[in-house]
């Protein structure tokens, strides 16, 4: 295959999501993945890593195309795509602070950058749609739901991936401009997913998509983090199943007064899903919720995408949310803890 049809792409942050997709795109034979890794930018350059995925097959010391430890260092070219995969915690850095040294590259005129979210989270894209509606270059913003049980194992060298994995993208509009950028942007990002083998879906409209994701991770996630539970436990009683229960309709309640009426909103976000995701619950399940095991680590949790995007959009619109409100206290004074400096 000539270079000439090869996209160049940009992977921050690589851990089970971002190394899975990295690898993805790297089989898809029309990709040259660059990686941006601190804690394992050692071992990925000596060794790579070993993928075994359920999706994506088995293979041995897999490496990307390059390896770099920084923004700074990887901002030498053009990206098409640049996928943003670290957790976001704008506490600490928000998304177009981390991408400065690439968002200064942009040119006008120059070829299109697509940059692509596979985060968690309401209102992630915000602060980067804002900045990118400041700089006269071709943009889009796209956003992605994973559906994925994957994981990093023994130290970081070895990526499990099991059962399904479906992949759900969206493209959000920058003001001022063209709509037809961001959807050939969509469906080039997606196609360029499905050539390497994932099972990947254009959403009309990605927010429903988010919200909907969300409600799990604004309920198991948080409740879970805040009693050191895992997802099994949580469901073994009445009054924490119904907790989950409360939140998520609180979180149903913010979505239907965010979004603009239709029927996809009625199908997806119906009452009826909060009993129905409780429901199918595996009620043995030993899983822990990222958050949890970023709080077990002692690493920033995700604290204002989970819960405090939605906390904003239900202050826009007068929603009250009594029980999210409770929650997001308990994880801010976690979290205080979490990024303090250490002496």
């Amino acid at each position: 295959m000539s270079s000439a049809a090869v996209e160049d792409v940009c992977i921050i942050g690589f851990g089970a999501i971002g190394a899975l997709y990295a690898f993805a795109l790297g089989r898809s034979g029309k990709a040259r993945v660059t990686a941006i890794c601190r804690s394992n930018y050692d071992s990925l350059r000596e060794r790579g890593l070993d993928i075994e995925s359920d999706r994506f097959g088995t293979y041995s010391q897999w490496k990307p195309d390059r390896v770099v430890r920084t923004v700074e260092e990887a901002a030498d070219r053009h990206y098409s795509y640049v996928i943003c995969s670290f957790k976001c915690i704008p506490e600490i850095i928000t998304t177009p602070a981390l991408l400065g040294p690439l968002l200064s590259q942009l040119k006008p005129g120059g070829p299109t950058t697509t940059f692509v979210l596979l985060q968690n989270g309401i209102g992630i894209e915000d602060d980067l749609v804002a900045a990118l509606a400041q700089i006269d270059s071709p943009t889009a913003v796209v956003s992605g739901c994973c559906w994925v049980d994957t994981t990093a194992i023994e130290g970081g060298t070895k990526i499990v991936q099991r059962s399904r994995e479906r992949l759900v993208l969206g493209c959000h509009r920058i003001p001022n401009a063209r709509e037809q950028v961001g959807e050939k942007a969509l469906r080039a990002i997606c196609e360029l997913f499905k050539a390497g083998g994932s099972d990947v879906e254009a959403a009309v409209d990605i927010d429903i998509a988010r919200w909907r994701k969300v409600l799990w991770n604004a309920s198991f996630s948080t409740l879970c983090t805040l009693t050191r539970a895992h997802v099994g436990n949580v469901l073994a009683l009445e009054t924490s199943r119904n907790a989950l229960k409360d939140i998520m309709r609180e979180v149903l309640a913010v979505a239907r007064a965010t979004l603009t009426p239709s029927s996809a909103v009625d199908e997806v976000l119906a009452d009826s899903v909060v009993d129905e995701i409780v429901d199918t619950e595996n009620h043995a399940s030993v899983f822990r919720p990222s958050m949890l095991v970023d709080l077990d680590c002692g690493r920033p949790m995700e604290v204002e995408a989970i819960v405090g995007g939605v906390l904003r959009r239900a202050r826009a619109k007068n929603v009250p949310t009594p029980k999210l409100d409770l929650i997001y206290a308990g994880l801010s004074v976690i979290q205080s803890t979490l990024i303090k400096p250490k002496p």
